[in-house]
Parts: C-alpha cells; structure tokens; sequence
C-alpha cells in the first residue's frame, strides 16, 4: 500500500501544472539616458542644463497631455477612446474572453439535460429466438433528465479555469494595450498636423516679406537703381516659397483626414477645433516615466504576455491530468411508456445512478501528444514574453534618448531662428542704405526661411518623440 501511495504521489506530481518563470530578461534599475552626451551649444545657448531632459523615477499622475494645456488634443483623446474602431474590436475581444471564462467555470458544477424523445420499433422474426411470427410493432415515449458531473479530483477542471481566468485577464491587458496606441496614434498625428500648419503660416509670413522685397526691387530697377538681375532673383526665392505651400496644405488635408478616422468619423468629418491653426504647446523639460522595473510590471503588452504565459502553464497542468483516471458521477431519470399517457402510470418510472470512472488505458499516445503540444506553447509563449520585454526596455530607452535630443536640438534652432532674423533684418536695412548689395539681402532671407522650417520641424519631431515615450513606458493613460 505504500509503494502504491509512492507511485499516485509521484504521478500526481509529474502531472502537476509545471511553474512559470514570469522574466527570464535582467530588468536594468535606471534608463540610460542620463549618460547620453550632450551636444556643446556655447555659441547658440548659455544654459546646457535647460537643453538637457530631466528623467524622473516618479510615474505620472495624470496623462501627460493634460499637462501641456492643450484642450484640444484632450477632448480628441477622450472621444478616440470612445469611438475608435480598434478599440470597439478589442472590447469585443474582452468580452469573449470573460464569456470563454465563465463558460469554463460552468465545467466545475453537474450538467443537467432534460430528455424526451419517442420511437417505433419493430423487431425481425430472427432477433426473437423461438417466436413463431414477427412481433407487433411497438411504440416507446421516453421523458426524463441527464446529470453528469466530473468529480475533480486532479484539478483537470480547475486548472482549465484558471487559464481561460488568465487569458480574459490578458484581453484586458489587450484593450489597454489598444488605448495606449490609438491615444498615441492620435496625439502624434494631431501634433504633425500643428507642426504642418506651422510651416505653412511661416511659409506665408516669408512670401508676403519676399513679395514687399520683389516690388522693391522693381521699384529700385524702374528708378535706375537696381538691376533686372536682383528683380529675377527675388522672383526666385518667392517662387520656391510658395511651391512648399501645396505639398504643406496636402498634408495637412491627410492629417485631417486620418483623425477622423482615428476619431471613428469619415474621413473629414473633422470636430470643428480642427479647422483652426493652433500652436504647438511648449514641451516640458522633465518626463515622469518611472523605473525599468516599474515598466515591467505596467506597460500593457508585457502584462498581456505575462497572462498568456500564465495561462500557458495552466493547459500544460490541464493537459497532463489526462494521464489520470477521470471520475464522473452520471445519472438518468424519468419515464418510459408505450402510449403518452401510461408515461405517468405507476411501474413506468426508470432510474440510473452511478459513478464512472474513465482511464486512458489504450489511449495514452494520443495524451501525450496533446501534452507535447501544451509544452510547445508554453515554450512559445514564454519566448513570447521575453521578446516583450526585450522591446520594451528597447523602445523605453530610444524613445528617451531621442527626445533628450530633440530637446536640445529644439532650443539651438530656436537661437539660429533668432540670430537668423536678425541678420534679415540687418541686410534689409543696409540695403536699403545703399551699404550692400541685394545679394546679401537674399541670402539672409534663405537663410531666415530655412531657420524657420527646421524649428517648425524640429519641435513637431520632439512633440512626436514625447508620445514616443509615454508609449514606450506605458505612462499614465485614460484606459477606463
């Protein structure tokens, strides 16, 4: 009896969920940002330290767009979330997965079936030995009920309630996961359609002062002052101008376009704050991003496949509990009688009670490829979970280091826009002297125009790579 009591332990034992390692990725303690070179701006900038972003270890309170002030990309945020097209799918998602979940549940309680059914039946003069004619025809009314239940007694059940648990918990994670992209998605669009309206109203703003210098410079020719030559050039500089102008207004338009759709509109169907230029909000010199570790154990996508991971294991468990006997309690009760109305009748009641065990005698190659493949998922799904990770960390640093950057890169432009004008401002004045030629004039415009693109340009990048990073940490975001 002991070696016997051994042997049911041990198999237990071998047919017991198999643990889980939930990271097998050494997680860093700080982001690396920090020890990013910074760029030596002595000529455009006295202040290093306000070109450098600051990277707190303190998680945001609140999402990071309430913080720049801009009432606008909030209010597209809130109704992205809402009425989003991928969202509504990953809720629909999420709600099959909870229904999968209570469905699995239901296996723990007896199934009871209601019965009814009628049959006629007439018997060969061969399948009654010893009759001398065929017998009648006989008509059969059967009513009654079925229970079963499955006495869990190796967590087959149990463990397979567990995992469907995990996975509607890993559609929960999906959906935010969702949020996180489509908030995203929307505030990087919304913010390259501010930095397209930038560079079309800086676009203008050069093309009216181009024009004012192109009728000077008739003026100048038809007084004898000037030159056809300076005239041309002029005309050169406003035409190239006004040429970014279409390519600016198309993107524009796209931009539109897609946050309707984002929006869960048709295209163009735009909310009435879109149809605005507005500025670009000033970008915040700290980032509250939190710790590594802390991204592990937040960021939507890692705590998806850690669930899917945990769920995994669980069939794995569930899987290898088909090697052990299975008992069930059945039982069938009801009526049976030859007409409907002798179904009632007093001697017509049946009954059957009794426990069944199952064993997977012959059937044991069939068991254990099911397990095999149980174990190739959880391999799978373990690989799976480490690669989410690995891309996390991944995205969380190159999203830090390319705002970092942008940062610093945004306050240089901004001295080269002022130093830029400046200059303009100078040639134009000594021009207009007689200190120079226009050719100065022209140059300093270039070179004026070309500032201004690369700051439009510049702070759109470091508002994108600020989503970036809220993204890639799995910041503080409207997910209820």
């Amino acid at each position: 009896m002991r070696k016997i009591f051994i042997g049911l332990s041990a198999l237990l034992a071998a047919c017991g969920t198999p643990a889980y390692r939930a990271s097998e990725v050494p997680v860093p303690a700080t982001y690396n940002v920090e020890a990013t070179p910074t760029v030596s701006t002595t000529v455009a900038t006295s202040d290093d330290a306000a070109n450098t972003v600051h990277v707190s270890s303190s998680v945001a309170t609140a999402p990071f767009w309430t913080e720049l002030g801009d009432t606008t990309l909030t209010m597209l945020v809130r109704e992205a979330q809402r009425a989003n097209m991928d969202v509504r799918v990953a809720e629909s998602r999420l709600t099959s997965a909870r229904a999968s979940k209570r469905l699995a549940a239901l296996d723990l309680v007896p199934t009871i079936t209601g019965t009814g059914s009628t049959s006629r039946s007439q018997f060969s003069i061969a399948q009654t030995p010893g009759a001398l004619s065929q017998l009648p025809a006989q008509q059969l009314w059967d009513v009654g009920f079925d229970a079963s239940w499955e006495v869990d007694f190796f967590g087959r059940v149990g463990r397979n309630v567990r995992a469907a648990s995990a996975l509607a918990e890993s559609s929960e994670h999906g959906l935010e996961d969702v949020q996180v992209s489509v908030a995203a998605e929307v505030a990087r669009t919304y913010f390259d359609l501010r930095g397209a309206q930038r560079q079309l109203g800086v676009s203008r703003r050069n093309a009216a002062t181009q024009q004012k210098i192109v009728k000077l410079t008739e003026d100048r020719l038809a007084a004898g002052r000037g030159t056809a030559f300076d005239t041309e050039r002029a005309k050169s500089v406003l035409y190239l101008t006004l040429a970014a102008t279409p390519a600016l207004e198309s993107q524009i338009a796209l931009d539109r376009g897609r946050l309707a759709v984002l929006l869960g509109r048709t295209p163009y169907a735009l909310p009435i704050a879109l149809l605005d230029s507005a500025p670009l909000p000033r970008l915040p010199d700290t980032v509250y991003v939190g710790s590594p570790d802390q991204l592990v154990r937040r960021r939507p996508d890692v705590l998806s496949a850690e669930r899917q991971l945990a769920a995994r294991a669980l069939f794995v468990g569930s899987a290898r509990a088909e090697y052990l006997p299975k008992i069930t309690l059945s039982a069938s009760a009801g009526y049976l009688g030859t007409s409907v109305d002798s179904l009632f009748k007093r001697g017509n009641s049946r009954l059957l009670v009794g426990p069944v065990m199952t064993f997977p005698l012959f059937d044991l190659g069939r068991v254990r490829q099911r397990v095999q493949v149980a174990e190739a998922g959880q391999e799978e799904a373990q690989a799976s979970y480490n690669s989410t990770v690995l891309r996390a960390l991944e995205e969380s640093e190159a999203s830090l280091v390319t705002y970092d950057r942008a940062h610093a890169r945004l306050a240089i432009l901004e001295s080269a826009v002022r130093s830029s004008a400046r200059a303009a401002d100078l040639a134009q004045q000594r021009f207009e002297a007689g200190l120079t030629d226009f050719l100065q004039v022209l140059d300093a415009e270039r070179t004026l125009l070309d500032a201004e693109n690369q700051l439009a340009l510049g702070h759109t990048a470091a508002a994108t790579a600020l989503v970036a990073v809220y993204k890639a940490v799995g910041g503080t975001w409207p997910i209820k």
